[in-house]
């Protein structure tokens, strides 16, 4: 994918906003970089030193360092390692094979155009690369930067060889009449996208916020550029051309990021969806009605704006007192519940008045998605201990009590039978009947 390298604060508002629609986005600026951090779904990634790296790694920046810079005790996922290849091209590949595919996610050569035309050691490396997963985020990412100004055909040459371009924003246009390279065809060649179809239109997949597939449509290299110049959703249709999504309907979309699969053979459009839905028969998906937590989140937002008469959760918008005691009362079940289908119940009971509080501020279910995501990337964690106010004092231990003696419940009367005389002295004394004692008088 091409990853655009921002490297000066006075960029095109326009032209940054489209850029940050992207999958990741280098800065050289530290600063920079965490602001953008704060506000975009793209991998932010800033060019840094081991010394700042971790402080960086901790406020959701990934971080690109020089070779024998590599951070201890971090997400190696997260870690980009830089290798010059003005020695020659082979010695660099030996050494990112040697350090950066093995400790990083992702290594960053400097090529010249005779190095990416020349084409064999890169594909070596990218498929060292392939065969190494970096976590989570898949295998390791090879990244190239050019010294000079990037072409098409460079770019290409780049994309088919399964790495990634780094060109500088400057040299990038949100338009084909613009000064640079047009936005959309240098994302279509950096990121090796191909189509087996007659038209060459590439497959895209439209989600939403959740991640719930809305649809799927085509896009080109113009529609792409379009799209992200609007920062909406806009494709190529196959019988009208360019189609901006909802502008006649109202169900317009607002871009929120864009994806290449593993195959960069398809596009995925990640969309916040307007009015009354991606369908053209008037429905949000075009594959039935969403479920769980995003259906919730969809009916519990409805409610805020347009109430049902005797709706419980427009009471509760209304009774902020009633909210944070139901709030409070949930929470306590799903804390004391045992059996699994009992926490099913009370955590789906929990997530509910939780999504009412959330709308009720004006926070999204994607709000909350990207905070845990954020919380993901921290490197540095407190304790997690509970506040005192919520740690139950343990019970004082009763004093115990003496054990009772024990009495042994007395002998039912025996039946009057006759038994045989065990003495010739005494008329009175008889044997022992069975289970009784002899008692010595």
């Amino acid at each position: 994918m091409l990853v655009p390298k921002i490297t000066s604060s006075t960029l095109d508002p326009a032209l940054q906003r489209a850029l940050a629609l992207l999958p990741a986005v280098l800065y050289t600026d530290a600063a920079q970089a965490v602001a953008a951090s704060a506000s975009s779904d793209a991998a932010i990634w800033a060019d840094t030193d081991a010394a700042a790296a971790k402080e960086l790694l901790n406020r959701g920046v990934a971080v690109a360092v020089h070779s024998g810079e590599v951070p201890a005790d971090v997400d190696a996922a997260r870690i980009a390692v830089r290798y010059s290849a003005a020695q020659g091209l082979e010695q660099a590949v030996e050494r990112a094979l040697g350090e950066g595919v093995a400790r990083a996610g992702a290594v960053v050569l400097q090529l010249t155009r005779a190095q990416i035309e020349e084409g064999a050691q890169l594909a070596r490396l990218v498929a060292a690369a392939d065969a190494r997963a970096a976590g989570e985020s898949g295998p390791v990412r090879v990244l190239v930067e050019l010294s000079g100004s990037w072409t098409e055909d460079l770019l290409a040459r780049v994309g088919r060889a399964g790495a990634s371009a780094v060109v500088e924003a400057d040299q990038l246009a949100l338009d084909a009449q613009g000064a640079g390279l047009a936005l959309g065809a240098a994302v279509v060649a950096g990121s090796g996208l191909a189509s087996d179809r007659a038209d060459g239109l590439i497959t895209t997949v439209v989600v939403d916020e959740q991640h719930v597939c809305l649809g799927v449509a085509y896009s080109n290299a113009a529609s792409l550029g379009a799209a992200l110049a609007a920062g909406e959703g806009v494709y190529w249709s196959r019988r009208r051309g360019l189609w901006h999504k909802g502008l006649t309907s109202g169900a317009t979309q607002a871009l929120l990021g864009l994806r290449v699969d593993c195959d960069a053979d398809a596009l995925c459009f990640r969309v916040r969806q307007h009015g009354a839905g991606f369908c053209h028969r008037g429905t949000r998906t075009c594959f039935g009605p969403a479920a769980g937590l995003a259906r919730l989140a969809h009916t519990v937002a409805a409610r805020r704006d347009s109430a049902p008469a005797g709706s419980y959760t427009a009471r509760l918008f209304g009774d902020a007192s009633l909210l944070r005691a139901k709030l409070l009362e949930e929470a306590t079940e799903l804390a004391d519940a045992r059996e699994p289908a009992d926490v099913a119940f009370e955590a789906a009971d929990l997530l509910y008045f939780a999504m009412v509080k959330c709308a009720a501020h004006g926070v999204s279910l994607a709000d909350v998605e990207r905070s845990l995501d954020r919380k993901h990337l921290k490197v540095v964690r407190r304790p997690g201990n509970a506040k005192p106010e919520f740690v139950a004092e343990p019970e004082p231990r009763a004093e115990a009590a003496p054990e009772p003696e024990l009495q042994t419940a007395p002998e039912p009367p025996a039946e009057e039978t006759p038994v045989p005389r065990t003495s010739i002295l005494s008329p009175g004394i008889r044997a022992a009947l069975p289970g009784e004692q002899i008692r010595m008088r």
